[in-house]
């Protein structure tokens, strides 16, 4: 009787992923590592390598998407979020006097950082309609779903970040993806416009 080979068959070997060695501060270490300890319940999250590619994925997404003043609106809104719950102890998604506290505070910041201008502007129909999408999007992965099925959009790095709202916020099951050919005619319309 033939014996059983142990191991991969032949073939199948997955090719590794490039690794980056970086030295951190001892505290960054340990936060890293307390990270592990609070999202050890994922199966995505169980080790100090996932945390940080996590981590990193999302940055290099979110800085490529972005400009450093909306960057700041929102590291602004999320440090108020955390304040608040630190002072109730309680989580906004959980707590309803949490999730009010947030709301009414975040509203008041949005209020002052986006001032009402002096004068009235005409939105043309274009810029609302593209802005509406976004925010349909938006909705639609942090658990107020709007599309059936899978949502393909020409973006990866707002992909990947909707599919990280949508792990954190939503139920899991807003499906965003994107295509290579979509990518592609996206970046020479972009090019065509400088």
């Amino acid at each position: 009787m033939a014996q059983k080979r142990k191991g991969r068959p032949p073939g199948k070997r997955k090719a590794r992923e490039p690794l980056i060695a970086a030295r951190v501060p001892d505290h960054v270490f340990k936060a890293v590592d307390a990270l592990v300890r609070e999202r050890g319940q994922s199966v995505l999250a169980k080790t100090r390598s996932a945390v940080v590619r996590q981590a990193l994925e999302f940055w290099v997404n979110r800085n490529a998407i972005s400009r450093v003043h909306n960057s700041r609106l929102g590291i602004a809104i999320a440090v108020l979020a955390d304040g608040v719950e630190e002072i109730t102890d309680k989580s906004w998604i959980d707590d309803a006097l949490t999730r009010q506290v947030v709301r009414e505070l975040v509203l008041e910041l949005v209020s002052h950082i986006l001032r009402p201008l002096t004068e009235p502007v005409a939105v043309p129909a274009d810029i609302k309609e593209g802005a509406g999408l976004r925010l349909a999007l938006l909705k639609h992965v942090t658990g107020t779903p709007t599309f059936a099925g899978t949502v393909i959009i020409d973006d990866p790095g707002l992909a990947m970040i909707l599919q990280g709202l949508d792990r954190n916020l939503g139920d899991g099951r807003a499906n965003v993806e994107t295509r290579p050919e979509l990518v592609a005619r996206r970046k020479q319309k972009q090019r065509e416009k400088k």
